[in-house]
């Protein structure tokens, strides 16, 4: 590990991706984490959550508890919003061709595929609707927040999610990347079943560059936590960038700083010595 020293010089705020990196592998968040981000808010610094995630799972991901002191960067930064302390909120489009080309070619490649068309984080479109609690919303789904495909492309869609329920993806994200406009990239997660379609202007650093601009917070002054291969452009923009244990390599050679993993509180440890240092 290479641990941030914060004894002559500290961040002014906080930027967390969630999977993997400050949640646990049961996605969930930790009590000795939870009590970090709790201690770090009362220290007066921003905080800023920068998920690949849709808005309406983190209450049972994070608790409405952490909410209430964080900001919100969601979606792959297709979508901002300040509170606790910040202020302002934007919203990235997907391209709307490349949203149903997309749809059309991952249901006609990988039609056991589970896929979602995100409006704004509460409301979404599925290819499949058998499983949309368990995947989409965990327990939490209203029939306000399912609509039809066409519903979805006229409201105007954010972001394309698809879970290929452990079958490899490597080749349909081949084909998008081959198909799909300049205007739109496709990320791989790490897990190779997981794709993230989103406008290529949306980013998670030029989101959280946005939010903390009132504030007159450079990327330079934010500490952000990251491990997979959407928080590569956290970890090269900010300057207290630290990646945890589990990251992928490419996120590792990028961060300026190195934690424990998700599961042994890498996230925490370093709150806890930023406290200290406050």
């Amino acid at each position: 590990m290479k641990l941030p020293d914060f004894a002559t010089e500290t961040p002014l705020a906080v930027a967390l991706d969630l999977d993997e990196t400050t949640l646990g592998s049961n996605s969930r968040l930790t009590a000795r984490t939870r009590s970090a981000l709790h201690s770090v808010r009362a220290a007066g610094l921003p905080i800023i959550i920068a998920t690949s995630r849709p808005e309406r799972v983190l209450s049972v991901l994070v608790g409405d508890d952490i909410l209430q002191i964080t900001s919100l960067v969601q979606m792959n930064g297709t979508i901002a919003t300040g509170r606790a302390g910040l202020t302002g909120s934007f919203r990235w489009p997907i391209d709307h061709a490349d949203a149903r080309l997309c749809w059309t070619i991952a249901n006609e490649m990988n039609p056991q595929a589970r896929m979602t068309m995100e409006i704004d984080g509460i409301r979404f479109a599925v290819n499949h609707d058998d499983e949309v609690n368990s995947l989409w919303a965990f327990g939490n789904a209203s029939p306000t927040m399912v609509v039809a495909i066409e519903e979805a492309m006229r409201i105007g869609p954010a972001k394309v999610s698809i879970n290929g329920l452990d079958n490899n993806l490597g080749e349909l994200a081949e084909a998008l990347e081959n198909r799909l406009s300049e205007n739109t990239i496709v990320f791989r997660a790490a897990k190779a079943q997981f794709l993230n379609i989103v406008p290529r202007r949306a980013t998670k650093s030029g989101a959280v560059a946005a939010l903390l601009n009132v504030a007159n917070i450079a990327l330079d002054d934010v500490l952000a936590f990251g491990d997979d291969y959407v928080d590569i452009d956290l970890m090269r923009d900010c300057g207290w960038s630290v990646a945890v244990d589990n990251a992928v390599p490419e996120v590792k050679s990028l961060a300026r700083y190195g934690t424990a993993s998700n599961d042994d509180h890498g996230v925490a440890m370093v709150l806890e010595r930023l406290v200290a240092a406050l």
